[in-house]
């Protein structure tokens, strides 16, 4: 596969195949706890079963193109234009990438959950973007614990097109 692309869209399967893996694991829990009657472990179950249900819901996609990125999952859209980047923080365990605008926050989820098969060609544009724009990158110990803010789109946005 070619380094030369237009656009990205990636899904975030593995996300979506731990937060069902762990609602599974808490279900049986919950099962187990309440055949033996154990109400409070029972309780503790059912509310762990919420984090897979997260984890599924928020795990969405990111399309990314030469004008910017997108992310959408069942909770919203996020957008970021690139010429809006002032900074990139890179985690130095995990490799998330937090773009940093103006007022602005757009978190890229570490490229190890991204798909084998386009995560090389992705990333390699990412940066080709990055240099392009001149913009800043820096490491940071805490990128992965940061959220989005103030980059919500209205819902309609069209996803791109695979790598």
């Amino acid at each position: 596969m070619t380094d030369k692309i237009d656009t990205c869209h990636i899904e975030m399967r593995s996300s979506r195949l731990i937060g069902w893996g762990w609602l599974i694991f808490c279900t049986a829990g919950l099962i187990i706890t309440l055949l033996y009657g154990l109400y409070w472990p029972a309780a503790g179950s059912a509310f762990s079963a919420l984090f897979g249900v997260y984890m599924m819901l928020g795990a969405g996609s990111f399309d990314i193109d030469s004008e910017g990125l997108i992310h959408a999952s069942a909770f919203g859209s996020w957008q970021i234009r690139w010429d809006e980047i002032t900074r990139v923080e890179i985690g130095e365990v995990e490799g998330t990438i937090v773009l940093h605008g103006s007022n602005k926050r757009f978190i890229l989820s570490s490229p190890g959950g991204w798909e084998a098969s386009i995560r090389d060609s992705a990333l390699a544009f990412i940066f080709r973007q990055i240099t392009m724009h001149e913009i800043p990158t820096y490491q940071s110990k805490n990128a992965a614990y940061k959220i989005m803010k103030n980059t919500r789109i209205k819902p309609g946005k069209q996803p791109g097109k695979d790598c």
